[in-house]
């Protein structure tokens, strides 16, 4: 009898065992989700040069480092001229948290940290945008030359244009890496390719970075009235692009052809620039002097970049990949060094426009109240980790535990934007993602999965 009981104990645990592994199984099917790619920036933070520690120093860096967070944080150089922010940048001592002095390759430094909620506040009362902390991730493929040589900068190489690249992506915030230049990326791709810009070699390549954006960019000194003697496919285009003052956005799912007033004289062997299946018809023209031109792949108010920039004997001349669509133009200035610096100016300005939200705040339509359900919060810490993940997004004012049921939890987020503002701040995250089905479609309502 006792034998009898053991045994029926024992099957009974094998089979909670068992569902408990296809529970397991199907949960993963369900939730599992390919990982983004962005990076998260502390965009509070701001380094800036000095050259010493005295007050009057201290005090004038103090001013730049708050200029620059909040540059940072509004994804817009445009903010430090707004009335609200110049009175700020007059007391911004009262905006500090923390400061230090750090020294680094001789240089001395002012580091200064702040309030991240509070310039939140600032600039949502001022109905300026507010850009989140998780930025999309750009992988920059640079091809330089020097005399007869011509090589592509690498992660980790030391030099003036490697520095000038940091330093600017620092102060802007958007995360931009080099490749690694390794035996698998020299295998994949040449410095003709990168100078050419062969957006399917530059795709191929940069499959193993993931990135959300990918650059292909050549920089050398190209006076304004200079002809090459011998033009590539893609030099020819860009020569009668040039002429015309003319950018191409192409895109597989549009089909336009160039404004009347406009056109250009393109090889038929330009061809193999476009994407796969694409025809110069369907290519839409977007002119420089046309600030309101968009790019034909993305809805009527995303913005473009500028197709011609600057003057100088320097050309800085690039190609913006971002799945089939493209745009591409050049950059000019004296130096190299301010060329990659007005290209990272211009386009940290682009992905302010593109990711940053903006606020009225004098709109009753914002402010609303969202409640969500998430899943798989099964400790206390992933409880308190998903409660402050909410409260420090930007389009969040607070978040609150109101259900909990089991590892399924009920909060109710009051938004500071609207609730598209929301799900587009999400979309640039992992952590907090839409329950799926088996199929891969997001359930019905708002339900979120945490994964930590």
């Amino acid at each position: 009898m006792f034998t009898r009981k053991v045994k029926e104990t024992a099957r009974i645990c094998q089979s909670r065992a068992i569902r408990c592994v296809l529970l397991a199984t199907a949960l993963c099917c369900v939730f599992s989700i390919p990982v983004t790619a962005s990076t998260v920036i502390v965009t509070n933070k701001a380094k800036v040069p000095v050259s010493d520690q005295s007050v009057s120093s201290r005090r004038e860096a103090l001013k730049q480092a708050l200029e620059q967070v909040l540059i940072k944080m509004s994804g817009s150089a445009q903010t430090i001229t707004h009335p609200a922010v110049k009175q700020a940048l007059k007391s911004p001592a009262r905006y500090l948290s923390a400061y230090q002095f750090s020294y680094e390759d001789g240089q001395q430094f002012y580091e200064g940290e702040f309030s991240r909620q509070v310039l939140v506040e600032l600039l949502r009362d001022a109905s300026l945008p507010v850009w989140g902390q998780r930025r999309p991730d750009t992988l920059l493929w640079l091809a330089t030359e020097e005399g007869d040589d011509k090589w592509i900068l690498r992660e980790g190489q030391r030099g003036e244009l490697a520095a000038q690249i940091n330093k600017d992506t620092r102060q802007r915030g958007i995360p931009i890496t080099l490749p690694l230049m390794d035996l698998t990326d020299n295998s994949n791709i040449s410095v003709y390719d990168v100078w050419g810009h062969f957006s399917r070699v530059l795709n191929q390549a940069s499959e193993r970075y993931r990135p959300d954006f990918i650059i292909g960019a050549r920089l050398h000194e190209k006076a304004e009235a200079s002809t090459p003697t011998f033009l590539s496919t893609e030099e020819q285009l860009e020569q009668a692009l040039s002429q015309s003052n003319l950018a191409f956005s192409y895109s597989n799912d549009v089909d336009t052809t160039p404004a009347p007033s406009a056109s250009a004289t393109v090889s038929s062997d330009a061809r193999e620039l476009l994407p796969d299946g694409q025809t110069m018809g369907s290519a839409t023209a977007l002119s420089e002097s046309d600030n309101t031109s968009q790019n034909a792949a993305k809805p009527a108010s995303a913005p473009v970049l500028p197709a011609r920039v600057g003057e100088g004997d320097f050309a800085l001349e690039w190609v913006l990949l971002e799945g089939s669509d493209s745009q591409f133009g050049t950059v000019r200035a004296a130096s190299a060094k301010a060329a990659i610096a007005a290209f990272i100016e211009i386009y940290g300005e682009y992905l302010g426009q593109r990711f940053a939200i903006s606020f009225d705040a004098q709109d009753e339509t914002q402010g609303t109240t969202v409640s969500i359900s998430v899943a798989n919060l099964d400790g206390l810490n992933k409880y308190v980790h998903a409660q402050r993940f909410l409260t420090e997004m930007s389009v969040v004012k607070h978040a609150m535990l109101s259900k909990q049921s089991g590892s399924v939890a009920v909060f109710e987020i009051k938004l500071a934007g609207t609730v598209s503002d929301f799900i587009n701040a999400l979309s640039m995250d992992s952590q907090l993602q839409p329950v799926r089905d088996a199929f891969g479609r997001p359930l019905e309502g708002h339900n979120f999965y945490w994964n930590e």
